[in-house]
Order: C-alpha cells, then structure tokens, then sequence
C-alpha cells in the first residue's frame, strides 16, 4: 500500500511530498495541498498525474520487467515508460529489480512531469547510464527512438490516461522485433464495455453492446485491436496476461515478427452471440463465420452480436506459472496486492482456455432462488468431472465447460440445501 511520509519539498512552486510505494520513495505533488474541492478527480488536478489506486498496475510491471530479464542473455535491456508522470513505475523498477543490465528511458510531454522525473532521479541518484529522461509525445518518442537514436526497446509500458489506442502502432514499429514485451494500461472502459458502441467502433473496429460478460469482452477487444495493429507490420502478438481490475485493464504481450506468424492472428479471432434472457452464449472462430442469430432454447428469440474479438486464451501457463513464483518471492510488493494478484494468477489458470463465464448470482435471481455458496458450486462441478474456477472478471461468476443447462441444476440443487 502507497505510504505517505511526512516530507515536504517545493519544485518551480509545486508542493511536493515523499511517498513509498513497493520499496521506492519519490516526491510527488502532495494529493493534500491540491485537494482544493472533493468532487475533483485529484489524480487529474495534480500538477503531475499520480494515482494511488495504480500500485498494482505498477507491481505488475515489476514482475513482468523481473522475468523478462530472467530469460535474456542480451547485455543490455532497454524498459520504456513512455507516459511516465512523476516516474514512480520507472524509478521502482530501477530500484526493485537488481540487475545492471537495465537501462530505463521515461518520457513525459508534460514539462512538469519531465522537470519531476529529473528531480527525483537526482535525489535517487542515477545517473545517464542506468536512466534516459525525455519530455516528449509518446508517438514522437517511439519514432525518435528507433529512427534516430538505433534503440529498439525490449520492453515498452503504455499507461495513457484514456485510450491506448492512438500509441499502438507506433509502439510495435519501435520494439525489439524478436521476443519484446508490450505492456498496456487502457482506462477509457466504457465504450469496451459496451456502454457506447459507435466510440468501440471508431477507437478498436469491434461492436460492442451491453453484455452479461462486460469485463472480459473488454480485455479480448482490446487484444483484438493491438493484434490488428500488429499484423500491418507483420507482428504476431501472444499475450501472457489480460486483467480487469478496479477501473483498468492491464494486458502484457509477447512480440514476434514475421509475415506468416502474424496472418496466424486471425486464427484467434471471431465472434460471439448471446440471449439476452438467458445469457447463454456462442462462439465462433473465423472473421466471418458468424455465431448462430437466435438461441437454441424455444421462445428466446433472436441473440445479440459482438466481435471481432480475441477469442483465444487471455493467459500463457508457462509464464503465469513462473509470475507466481517471482510473486511468491517478492517483499517490495504490499501484502494486500500479492494476496489478490496470486488468488487472480491461481483461478484464471484453472480455466484458461474457457471463454467466458456465468453469473451465478444472476442465475439464482432469474430462477427466484437464494445464491449459492459459490465456492460450492465450483468443487461440485469440479467432483464430477468439469473444469470450473472462479474468476476476477466477476466476483459472482464462474468458468466452467458445464453446459448451461447442467450448472443451473448445480445451482438449484446447492442452493436448495443451504
């Protein structure tokens, strides 16, 4: 958990204050002295953006950068933050991951930001050898990178306050063609969620509507879009991780390059349908083979569509695996999140190559009966031979390969003997 210490400095008339997060102190601006009216969103009011409730984003960060170092033998590895803000991300992985190899390049286009990156790296004491500072647009950045300076970034962090989307290309045009790592953070979750389909439209190509799964249709439109992205310059993209959580989804990306590798992304997309009374969707693989228009169950009527979409699996066994034990090792990370990310890393490996999930709450609801223990549902759908976990996207939900039909009779029958 973010630590406030009771230390104070001004910089070109900000008000600053010392934090602690993971192992790492920086001065940011103090959330205190800006906190002018409580109706603000005061990450956004700070002179220089910092978000608290972002911690674990950046933990993840740590872990991924960990293990990427752990299977290179290049002798240097470049890390780009390239919206860094007050750094925080950057300066923790400087200081949590103990390897000399690393150089890190942050970017800011604020020159607030650029003038606190500086600041703090004089405090911390790094030098030009272990870390590159630039007060840039993230796109000029990825361009003057690779263009003028011969860099190809190993790993790229895109964290932008909204959409990813506008940096993408750019990124992948920049990053080591062979076994990079992308990171992205997206923030503007209503039009993936299906809150406002013509923005899903313009800013991933997917439609989206209103959907009982909302969170990880999300999470796979907009591994759709990066992949798509990808494959203009023949870029395949794997992904090792995709997470909702809080207000965010937070994906983390293998690259590899080349013409025939890159038309295999097409082979994890297609399209899902669902019935809006019973939420029992459909999947088909393919961009245009299309999921049936109307549910299998009489009387339901007509399904609704959305895609394309990412339909593969959102987690790569092998390097969750290994997340888990990097995880299990670390101390610089809080207590409360190293609990959360393992219970997250743990359940969604159960079910990795399970679509979806249903809402046994919802169920109970429309069959007018009292919610189960969930954690019962899944050990009986286990006992007789079905994959079942639960899962982040939804605190109610459950992954299973049961047909729709057997897990409501599994619900009724637990929730009958409460």
């Amino acid at each position: 958990m973010v630590e406030f210490i009771e230390e104070t400095e001004t910089l070109n008339n900000i008000r600053l204050i010392k934090v602690r997060e993971g192992s790492t102190e920086i001065f940011i601006p103090d959330p205190n002295f800006y906190a002018h009216d409580s109706s603000a969103y005061l990450p956004a009011t700070l002179p220089v953006f910092y978000n608290p409730i972002m911690e674990i984003n950046r933990d993840l960060s740590v872990i991924f950068t960990q293990m990427y170092l752990e299977n290179s033998n290049e002798e240097k590895i470049y890390y780009v933050e390239s919206m860094a803000g007050t750094g925080i991300r950057g300066f923790r992985i400087l200081n949590e991951i103990k390897d000399d190899r690393l150089v890190v390049i942050m970017n800011d286009v604020s020159q607030k930001a650029y003038e606190l990156m500086k600041y703090n790296s004089e405090v911390l004491g790094y030098d030009s050898n272990r870390l590159i500072l630039f007060n840039l647009d993230a796109n000029y950045l990825f361009r003057k990178l690779s263009k003028d300076l011969g860099i190809r970034p190993h790993i790229i962090d895109i964290d932008p306050y909204g959409t990813p989307a506008p940096f993408i290309f750019n990124a992948l045009s920049c990053i080591k063609s062979k076994m990079g790592m992308l990171l992205v953070t997206a923030t503007d979750t209503a039009p993936l969620v299906g809150k406002f389909p013509n923005a899903a439209l313009r800013k991933y190509g997917c439609k989206i509507v209103k959907n009982p799964f909302p969170r990880e249709i999300a999470v796979r439109a907009l591994m759709y879009m990066i992949g798509r992205e990808g494959t203009i310059l023949s870029i395949r993209i794997k992904p090792i991780l995709g997470l909702f959580l809080h207000h965010f989804i937070r994906l983390v990306l293998i690259i590899d390059r080349g013409k025939r590798k890159s038309d295999e992304f097409w082979q994890s997309i297609g399209w899902i349908s669902f019935c809006p009374i019973c939420n029992k969707y459909y999947a088909t693989r393919g961009l245009t083979n299309f999921p049936p228009s109307r549910c299998e169950i009489k009387g339901h009527g007509n399904t609704d569509i959305i895609g394309p979409l990412w339909i593969d699996s959102l987690f790569d066994q092998r390097y969750l695996l290994r997340a888990i034990d990097i995880l299990t090792g670390m101390n610089n990370i809080s207590k409360r999140n190293k609990e959360r990310l393992l219970k997250i890393f743990s359940e969604e490996l159960e079910t990795r190559d399970i679509l979806f999930y249903y809402d046994i709450q919802e169920i109970a609801r429309r069959l007018r009966i009292s919610t189960p223990n969930i954690n019962g549902v899944v050990k009986h759908l286990q006992d007789i031979g079905f994959k079942a976990s639960r899962t982040h996207f939804k605190p109610t939900g459950i992954k299973t390969n049961a047909s729709l039909k057997l897990l409501v009779n599994v619900v009724k029958k637990i929730s009958s003997h409460r």
